[in-house]
């Protein structure tokens, strides 16, 4: 917040970036870039995506270290590791996704499989681990 109320220096990048911070801060952003744009008060629903809005869980400790949980991308699964046990990347499953694919017939099992995600190197990962149990 301290950026809306500081002069950036005045570069063409930063003016840009501070251009683009302000449309973000104050929710111009999905209807100055979409086309046609969306109507005021308009959600990340309303892409048409099946993503929801959330806020992200994750955390870390010294015993276990960090834990992605949930993001935006959706309910984390697993958290694919590499040899030094740092995080290369994450399975999901995006449940806004999945209860469209309900919705519209699937039954419950395919719903889920096609609602499935990684991001990351998950395919080169030495392990994956259930982040909330290992």
């Amino acid at each position: 917040m301290e950026a809306l109320n500081t002069d950036l220096v005045c570069d063409a990048i930063n003016t840009a970036m501070r251009e683009l911070f302000l449309q973000i801060v104050y929710g111009r952003s999905q209807s100055a870039f979409s086309e046609e744009g969306l109507q005021i008060g308009a959600g990340l629903e309303d892409l048409g995506k099946g993503s929801r809005s959330m806020v992200g869980t994750t955390y870390g400790t010294l015993e276990k270290g960090p834990r992605y949980l949930e993001l935006t991308d959706g309910y984390i699964t697993g958290v694919a590791l590499d040899e030094d046990d740092q995080i290369i990347g994450y399975k999901y499953v995006n449940f806004g996704k999945m209860m469209d694919f309900i919705k519209a017939g699937d039954d419950a099992n395919t719903a889920l499989e096609k609602a499935k995600g990684q991001y990351g190197r998950v395919a080169d990962a030495v392990r994956c681990i259930d982040p909330r149990h290992e």
